[in-house]
C-alpha cells in the first residue's frame, strides 16, 4: 500500500512539474521574442535615422530626417514602409502585423525652439569655456555700447536743438549770421551710409530673396515640441549665438574676397539682424547700427581728451567771433565734437568692413581722423587711416553684439529661413521644408508569432 501511494504521488508531482516546465519554456520563449523584437526595433531605429538629410548635416551640423524625402510633400507612410522593411529583415517572416509612427518632433516646433536646442547641444559638445567667455565679453561690450549710444543720441538731440535756438537768437538780437559748421556732416548722416563706409559699393551683393512662405512667415506643421533639454536661457543664448556666427555667412566674408557667392542671400547674419529681403538692405541696417555704437563710444572718448576738446573750442571761437550770446561758443564746440565722433565712426566702420580690427575703447593712438577731415567728410573719407588695432574687435564681434539685441524667437525663425532658403537651392533639394524635418518620434508595432503583443519605442537622435 505504501509503495502504491508513493507512485501515485510522484505521478501527480510529475504532471505539476511538466506543467511548470512548460510554463517556464513558454515564458522564456515569449521573453526571447520580446527581446528579439526590441533588438529589431533598435536596429530599425539606427537604420531609419541613418537616412538623415546629408546637406543639412554637412552645412549646419544638424541631424534631421526629412519626412518629405525630397518630394516637397510630407509622407509619413513612406517612413512607416521603411520601418516595416527594416523590422522584417530582423524578425521571423510574417510576424510584423501592423506599424504606426506618430508624435513627430519638428525643427520648427514652438517657433524654432526644437531646432534651437539641437544647435545649442552641438555647440556645447564642440566648444569649451573659451568661446563662452568670448561671447560673454561680446554681451558686456554690447551693454556698454548700448549705454553710450543712448547717451550720445540724447546729447546730440539736445545740443542740436540748443545750437539752433542760439543761432536764431543771435540773428534776432545781434543781426549776425552764425555759420552751421556741421551742416554737410548732418546731410551725410541723413542719407545712405554705404557710400561712406565702403570704398567700392559696386562690390556689394545685389541679391534679393522672396520672403513669402518662409518658416518665419507661414503656418508651419505642428509637432510634439522641443525636448526641454536646453531651454531658452541667457547662457544657452550665448551658445546659440556661437552657432549662428560659425555656420552663417556675413558681408566681410564676401567683401574681403575670401568666399564665393552662395545660394540665397549672402549676408546671412545681417539678415538675422535686419530681416530685409536684400543683401544691400540688411548690410545698410547693420552698418547704421555699428555707426551708432561707434558714435557713442567715440564721443565718450572725446569727453575725456582735453586736447581734442581744446581744438574744437578754438575752431568754435573762430567761427562764432565776438558775441554777447552766452553759451553759443560752447554749443558750436559740442556740435563739432559730435560731428567728429561721427566721422571717426565712419573710419571705424571702414576698418571693420575691410576685415580688420578696431579698438572698442578709443585712445590717442587709435584715433584715426582729424577735425578738418571730419568737417569735409564727403571728400576725405577715402583717405582715412584703416590700419588694424591690435587687440581690437572684428566686424564679426560687432555682429555678435547686435545679435544679442534681437529677440530669441525672431533670430531663431530667421535662421530657419536661411537654412531652408539655402538647402532648397541645392541640386535635388527643391522640395525641402524645415517643418518637415524630424529628429524624434514614437513607434508602435503589432507583432504576432504564436501570440500577439504590441511594442512601443521612441526613435530619436541622441544629442
Amino acid at each position: 500500500m505504501k509503495k502504491g501511494e508513493i507512485t501515485v504521488f510522484l505521478s501527480l508531482m510529475l504532471a505539476v512539474l511538466l506543467f511548470f516546465f512548460q510554463a517556464c519554456l513558454q515564458s522564456a520563449r515569449l521573453a526571447f521574442l520580446r527581446s528579439q523584437t526590441q533588438e529589431a526595433l533598435e536596429l530599425a531605429e539606427y537604420s531609419v535615422l541613418s537616412e538623415y538629410h546629408r546637406e543639412l548635416f554637412d552645412r549646419y551640423g544638424l541631424v534631421y530626417v526629412e519626412l518629405g524625402y525630397g518630394s516637397g510633400l510630407e509622407d509619413t507612410g513612406y517612413l512607416e514602409q521603411r520601418l516595416r522593411e527594416f523590422l522584417k529583415a530582423n524578425l521571423p517572416k510574417g510576424s510584423v502585423k501592423a506599424l504606426e509612427a506618430w508624435d513627430f518632433s519638428r525643427a520648427t516646433d514652438n517657433r524654432g525652439m526644437a531646432y534651437y536646442e539641437q544647435a545649442v547641444s552641438l555647440m556645447k559638445q564642440k566648444t569649451g569655456a573659451a568661446i563662452l567667455d568670448q561671447l560673454r565679453s561680446c554681451e558686456a561690450w554690447g551693454e556698454q555700447a548700448e549705454e553710450q549710444s543712448a547717451a550720445y543720441e540724447e546729447t546730440k538731440a539736445a545740443e542740436e536743438k540748443n545750437l539752433e535756438e542760439l543761432r536764431e537768437r543771435r540773428e534776432t538780437e545781434e543781426q549776425i549770421y552764425t555759420p552751421d559748421p556741421v551742416s554737410s556732416v548732418n546731410a551725410l548722416q541723413a542719407g545712405s551710409c554705404l557710400h561712406l563706409v565702403l570704398p567700392d559699393t559696386g562690390s556689394v551683393s545685389g541679391k534679393k530673396a522672396v520672403l513669402e512662405n518662409i518658416p518665419s512667415q507661414r503656418n508651419c506643421l505642428a509637432g510634439s515640441g522641443e525636448r526641454g533639454i536646453h531651454k531658452g536661457t541667457a547662457a544657452n543664448d550665448l551658445f546659440f549665438h556661437g552657432y549662428l556666427l560659425e555656420h552663417f555667412t556675413n558681408a566681410v566674408d564676401f567683401l574681403a574676397g575670401n568666399t564665393e557667392t552662395g545660394p540665397w542671400l549672402d549676408y546671412q547674419i545681417e539678415y538675422l539682424i535686419g530681416g530685409k529681403d536684400t543683401d544691400i538692405g540688411n548690410l545698410e541696417s547693420v552698418c547704421k547700427r555699428i555707426l551708432a555704437i561707434r558714435e557713442g563710444m567715440n564721443y565718450a572718448y572725446l569727453l575725456t581728451d582735453a586736447g581734442k576738446q581744446a581744438e574744437c573750442e578754438a575752431l568754435a571761437l573762430a567761427m562764432v567771433g565776438v558775441t554777447m550770446i552766452p553759451g553759443l561758443v560752447e554749443a558750436v564746440k559740442q556740435a563739432l565734437m559730435l560731428a567728429w565722433a561721427f566721422a571717426e565712426s565712419v573710419a571705424d566702420a571702414r576698418t571693420l568692413l575691410s576685415g580688420k580690427k578696431c579698438s572698442f575703447w578709443k585712445g590717442d593712438g587709435t584715433w584715426r581722423t582729424s577735425l578738418s577731415g571730419a568737417l569735409d567728410l564727403g571728400n576725405s573719407a577715402s583717405g582715412f587711416n584703416q590700419g588694424e588695432d591690435s587687440g581690437g574687435l572684428s566686424y564679426k564681434d560687432y555682429l555678435g553684439m547686435l545679435l544679442m539685441t534681437v529677440g530669441r524667437e525672431k533670430k531663431t525663425m530667421r535662421s530657419l529661413d536661411v537654412i531652408e532658403g539655402v538647402i532648397r537651392r541645392l541640386p535635388g533639394c527643391g522640395g525641402f521644408y524645415t517643418d518637415q524635418c524630424t529628429d524624434g518620434f514614437q513607434i508602435r508595432t503589432l507583432i504576432s508569432n504564436g501570440r500577439e503583443w504590441a511594442a512601443e519605442r521612441t526613435f530619436c537622435y541622441e544629442w
